[in-house]
Order: structure tokens, then C-alpha cells, then sequence
């Protein structure tokens, strides 16, 4: 058994699910980047756990091994320095509650504690991004260029649509198309490929649905329109703070 998954949460029996899910939320990017971080190097644990959760509370816990397969590590909250940055961009609170609870973690169990330190480094220096590319596909008949980024931050996950010109690699627009809270679990499958039919550019969802049109004759005249298909609920999650 590989460890695979890092996550942080708040006590929410102490202080409400609704306040807890907004500090999970706040601090998910972090977890993501470093679960996908550590899976790269392939440590094996000693059976009893693939995922380290640093539990975020009043109370001090014991490290100990909770279902599933998850190593709980508790760490004391300080609500006062949550509130203080929670509504900005700085994480730097978040960081120290993950490198306190993997020292403590590496006292319970073996852990990769050199590389999980060396990976918040790493964060911290490339400016505590977590940002990919998903897809770039070229489109010869169209001479057009497309490509699809995402940034997740603490307070937003969103899907950016850069479209190109081939011949002359001229970027003709950039913008938001997708934005949701930041958690997986909401944009996961909701974007998968990229297609260009009817002079439309369609990206795609998990199950191949058309989810996002694009407009091909107001993109190469620099004009980013599109729209969200689905349901009201489905459109209202995909559009988080855009309108």
C-alpha cells in the first residue's frame, strides 16, 4: 500500500460543518497538489494507511490509524489567525499545520517526512501554485490552437481557455470558462477533451457530452462567448463568481 492521499479538516463537530467545509475548502489546493506530489514517488507504507489527514482542532489527538486506511494526526486550530487570512491568498498558516502534523506523524509511523517538507518547499517557491495544463490540441483545417489550464487556489478552482492562431501564433483569446468552489469533487469530469464541430469548439465532459461551447467566429475575432450546458444546478456550480 502506497501512500497516495494528504488531507487537512477542521474539527467539525466543535465548530459546525458549514464552518469546517469553508476551511476545508480554503486549504484543499494545498492537499491536492501535495497528494499528487507524493504519489510520484511511490512510498510504501506499512499496510495500515495510504492517506495522512491532519485533523485541525481545539483539542489535541493522538496519531492514530482511523477507517479507511487513513493516518489521523491532530494539531491545535488558532481560529483567530484563520479568520485573519482566510479570505485572502496567503497560506502560509495552512503550511505550518501540515509541516506540524507530518513531524508528528513521522513519530507514530515511517513516514517520507524529508520529501513531504521538501514538496511544501517546493510549493512555497513557485508561489504556492497549483496549476497544470489539461489539454492543448491543434485544429490544422481551422488554424486554430487550443488549450485548456487550471488554477486552484484557496478560493476558486477554474478552467482557462487559451485559443491561438497556428499560422501565426497569435494568441486571439484567453479567459474563464469554467469556475467552481475549490474542491475536486466539483469539477472532477466535468471537462475532458476538446472538439470543433459546426464552427463551435466543444469541450467535452467525462462522458463525452458537449459541456462547454465556444463560439469559433467571435474567438478569431478576439471575443471570448460560450455557454454551460446543464441543468440550473449544474450551471450555477460551474459558474462560481462569474457572474
Amino acid at each position: 500500500m502506497n501512500l497516495r492521499y494528504i488531507n487537512m479538516d477542521l474539527d467539525r463537530e466543535n465548530y459546525g460543518n458549514k464552518y469546517g467545509y469553508k476551511f476545508f475548502l480554503n486549504t484543499r489546493f494545498i492537499s491536492n497538489y501535495l497528494s499528487k506530489a507524493i504519489r510520484k514517488f511511490k512510498f510504501a507504507t506499512d499496510g495500515t494507511f495510504n492517506m495522512i489527514s491532519i485533523r485541525v482542532s481545539d483539542e489535541l489527538v493522538e496519531p492514530k490509524i482511523v477507517p479507511f486506511d487513513v493516518l489521523a494526526v491532530g494539531v491545535l486550530f488558532d481560529k483567530e489567525c484563520y479568520e485573519l487570512m482566510r479570505k485572502t491568498e496567503n497560506c502560509s498558516y495552512y503550511l505550518e499545520l501540515l509541516e506540524e502534523g507530518f513531524r508528528k506523524a513521522s513519530k507514530f509511523k515511517e513516514i517520507p517526512l524529508k520529501t513531504l517538507l521538501n514538496l511544501i518547499d517546493e510549493f512555497k517557491s513557485g508561489g504556492c501554485k497549483n496549476e497544470w495544463l489539461h489539454k492543448r490540441k491543434k485544429f490544422k483545417e481551422q488554424d486554430l490552437e487550443v488549450a485548456l489550464n487550471c488554477e486552484f487556489t484557496t478560493n476558486h478552482f477554474q478552467l482557462v481557455a487559451t485559443i491561438s492562431q497556428i499560422s501565426t501564433e497569435k494568441e486571439l483569446i484567453k479567459g474563464i470558462v469554467l469556475r467552481t468552489e475549490p474542491d475536486e469533487v466539483l469539477y472532477d469530469k466535468m471537462f475532458k477533451d476538446i472538439l470543433i464541430e459546426k464552427n463551435k469548439i466543444v469541450i467535452t465532459d467525462a462522458s463525452d457530452s458537449p459541456r462547454i461551447i465556444i463560439n469559433e467566429e467571435d474567438a478569431l475575432n478576439g471575443i471570448l462567448k460560450f455557454e454551460i450546458r446543464g441543468d440550473k444546478e449544474i450551471k450555477d456550480i460551474l459558474s462560481y463568481g462569474l457572474t
